[in-house]
């Protein structure tokens, strides 16, 4: 098993962030995965300054660990670096290749060029996206 595959499995297994009590939240966001049936709830909570995430849901080893990795990476960071970093995140995957300003989900790249695999990588990260504009945490 590769580092990139070992790390996933990890988060999956031992996820960051996951949450299923209901919390207070500037804004919520859930996504559906119609291939697979995958759920994901991104929630945040705090300012724009310092964003405070939690998420929830059923799925794959793929969408849970792409969740973990983005709840570990970037849980308290700014609004501004969060979409930052979520771009950088989904413009990799499209590419299929790295971008230096990724950190532990470049290995979600191993998937990137599965179509099916590459929507369970990135329904959190997309979740994250919804959920902060829900809150209209620029």
């Amino acid at each position: 098993m590769s580092a990139a595959a070992e790390l996933i499995r990890d988060h999956a297994r031992h996820p960051v962030g996951r949450s299923d009590a209901a919390t207070p939240a500037l804004g919520r966001s859930e996504l559906i995965t119609p291939t697979c049936g995958d759920r994901l709830e991104v929630r945040v909570s705090g300012s724009a300054s310092h964003v405070d995430l939690a998420w929830s849901g059923r799925g794959c080893e793929v969408s849970q660990g792409s969740a973990s990795l983005m709840a570990d990476e970037l849980d308290g960071r700014s609004a501004s670096d969060i979409r930052a970093r979520i771009d950088s995140f989904l413009d990799a995957m499209g590419r299929r290749e790295a971008d230096a300003g990724l950190g532990q989900e470049s290995a979600l790249l191993a998937v990137a060029g599965n179509p099916v695999r590459s929507v369970c990588a990135t329904l959190a990260w997309r979740a994250l996206l919804g959920a902060l504009d829900a809150g209209e945490l620029a």
